[in-house]
């Protein structure tokens, strides 16, 4: 289930968190010979390695449209998919599928106990949950929404604060790959408990959304957002003059081509947002993926000829035979990984993000702009990402942006312990809560009497 990410799954999938699940098609928990009682929301912990988790989990009823889930506040997610889920006596089934692997969970219920194992890949542990009588919280309201952007519908959820009248608003931007609404729900309940409006929508081609992210580069993304910032605008519970825009990884790299398009964004929050040419970002990848600073001198020559084999033909168009060569006279190194066949994804997305200058966008973002980075990034440079981002805003005569360095934190925000090994990950307890007082900072409410539009 631990996203690891192979070496080319930056354009497949983002690394926002443990459990950034591939979990695109979900059913009602099924439920067959004797009725258990399965179904309802359920509180606990996964223990492993001696370390418990504590989730929450929810079972939808045979005939129930709404999708099985589980909530983790400490691995930072809400409603991530069950991905098949069955129920018979008083034995219980479910599988979360990861990009990597499935984690699957077997156990008895007992009345409102359940208690059982599950396995994934090499790693065991036991979970224990108790049925929650609680009521549904009045707080946070949902509403299930469509846009459109020319001619691609978009389907997302529109995140509502509990009380009246108009709030500010944020949008959130998809990381690579074919990531859903869910991979920033946690974010926007957040915001949405702290007053905003928060819009998050699947990726085209994803969950209920048209056209496919596998043909789309980054405008056509920045393109989507934009319509997704006017869809915003136009809510009557939203202040029009207050619309800011977040975005992780790819999201993060692409929020100064929504600035733009857009008038007057109220702000700009760009998580691990690439500063800097595409290829070089990639080729900063692929080196961290393998291990490129560990390895021996002679061997180090080896491994970087050979990453930059591979982006020379994903971003700068050479011909693929010199890098199957190489492929063949490197397949026994303990590096080496064998490139994505000719026809993968992963060369036309390349080819089309290729020509991205993020400095000629960023130079004319005039909304405020907070930067954060983990210093253990190990997909963007973020020193360097933080120099030319800041350099280029500079240049455009724009104010200097906020920027939080989490000096002890990778790509993820998951915390980097070299002496932990085992358990769960441990992510950033206060991301989320820095960047609301910020983006309440920037972006103040205006009196009840002025304009809602810009």
């Amino acid at each position: 289930m631990r996203n690891t990410g192979s070496k080319f799954d930056r354009h497949v999938v983002m690394l926002t968190a443990l459990v950034m699940f591939l979990a695109l098609t979900c059913s009602p928990f099924a439920q067959a010979g004797t009725a258990s009682g399965v179904a309802g929301t359920w509180l606990g912990s996964w223990v492993k390695d001696g370390d418990a988790l504590p989730v929450s989990m929810s079972f939808a009823a045979p005939g129930n449209h709404a999708t099985s889930s589980f909530s983790s506040d400490a691995l930072q997610v809400v409603d991530i998919p069950i991905t098949q889920g069955s129920s018979k006596g008083n034995k219980v089934h479910f599988e979360i599928k990861g990009d990597q692997s499935t984690t699957i969970f077997d156990g008895a219920i007992n009345g409102d106990h359940i208690a059982g194992t599950f396995v994934d890949a090499d790693t065991k542990g036991t979970f224990e949950l108790h049925r929650s009588r609680a009521s549904a919280s009045a707080g946070v309201r949902n509403r299930d929404v469509t846009f459109r952007a020319g001619a691609t519908t978009l389907a997302g959820t529109l995140l509502l604060p509990s009380t009246a009248g108009v709030h500010r608003a944020i949008l959130f931007l998809q990381g690579s790959g074919a990531e859903g609404r869910w991979a920033n729900r946690y974010l926007a309940e957040k915001f949405a408990e702290a007053g905003f409006v928060a819009l998050i929508y699947d990726k085209r081609g994803v969950g209920q959304s048209m056209g496919d992210w596998q043909t789309a580069g980054f405008d056509a993304l920045a393109d989507d957002a934009a319509a997704g910032v006017r869809f915003l605008r136009a809510q009557p519970e939203v202040d029009a003059t207050c619309v800011g825009i977040y975005g992780h990884s790819q999201g993060g790299t692409i929020t100064p081509l929504v600035d733009s398009r857009m008038n007057g964004l109220a702000f700009v929050i760009a998580s691990a947002a690439g500063g800097v040419d595409p290829a070089r970002v990639e080729t900063y990848s692929i080196s961290n993926s393998i291990g490129l600073d560990k390895l021996d001198p002679s061997d180090r020559l080896d491994a970087q000829h050979y990453v930059h084999a591979i982006v020379n033909v994903a971003y700068r168009g050479a011909d693929r035979a010199s890098l199957d060569e190489l492929a063949t006279r490197f397949k026994d190194r303990s590096w080496f990984f064998a490139p994505p066949p000719p026809g993968a994804s992963y060369w036309a997305i390349s080819r089309q993000i290729a020509s991205f200058d993020p400095a000629t966008a960023w130079k004319h973002v005039q909304a405020p702009v907070l930067l954060v980075y983990g210093a253990h990034d190990e997909r963007i440079p973020p020193a360097a990402s933080i120099a030319a981002i800041s350099a280029a805003l500079a240049a455009g005569t724009h104010a200097k942006p906020t920027i939080k360095l989490y000096t002890d934190a990778d790509h993820s925000f998951t915390l980097v312990d070299p002496n932990r090994t085992h358990g769960w990950p441990k992510h950033e307890r206060d991301y989320a809560a820095t960047l609301i007082e910020w983006a309440k900072s920037v972006s103040p409410v205006p009196d009840p009497g002025e304009s809602r539009h810009p």
